[in-house]
């Protein structure tokens, strides 16, 4: 087995963003909760509890913005490559993507391999903010959704990696 891309340092900020929306969904279900209990009762509020199908949709409003931060995440992660191993007598990858903040890992034929696109990444706003990000999406002939390989990633052999993965 031949390693040709590994996430490295990358894969640690993401799982880190993915203990992080852990913690928003968390907040956002309480404060949903809190909201459903108590709107209205503040008195910047009116001092009387709201309607409570006013409560209703001002807690599944948030509570739902939580979760769907979370969601967002947990979908990033399947498609984000942690690591991508070579497998020469099978002629197959060995893909390792996130689910959620272990792997799971996927083979696929090296055929199975449609094409991949780059993207730069780059943005600079004038104001002294500027992004340097850059990746592929892989796309693989049965698998739904896109590979996404960091372009900040480590190719352990850049030229296997982009005859394998149909790099240009």
């Amino acid at each position: 087995m031949t390693e040709i891309y590994r996430a490295g340092s990358q894969l640690t900020k993401i799982k880190a963003f993915m203990a992080f929306t852990l913690l928003v969904a968390a907040g956002g279900l309480y404060w949903g909760w809190d909201l459903f209990n108590n709107y209205g009762l503040v008195p910047g509020d009116g001092g009387v509890l709201a309607p409570v199908g006013q409560r209703l949709a001002w807690g599944l409003s948030v509570a739902g913005l939580g979760l769907a931060m979370l969601y967002g995440m947990w979908l990033y992660g399947c498609q984000y490559a942690a690591r991508i191993d070579y497998d020469p007598s099978a002629d197959a990858l060995h893909v390792r993507t996130l689910q959620f903040l272990a792997t799971r890992e996927e083979v696929y034929a090296a055929s199975e391999v449609v094409e991949s696109t780059w993207h730069h990444g780059r943005m600079d706003t004038g104001e002294g903010v500027s992004v340097n990000a850059p990746w592929f999406f892989v796309r693989f002939r049965n698998r739904r959704w896109r590979l996404i390989v960091d372009g900040q990633g480590t190719f352990a052999d850049p030229g296997l990696a982009a005859r394998l993965l149909k790099a240009d």
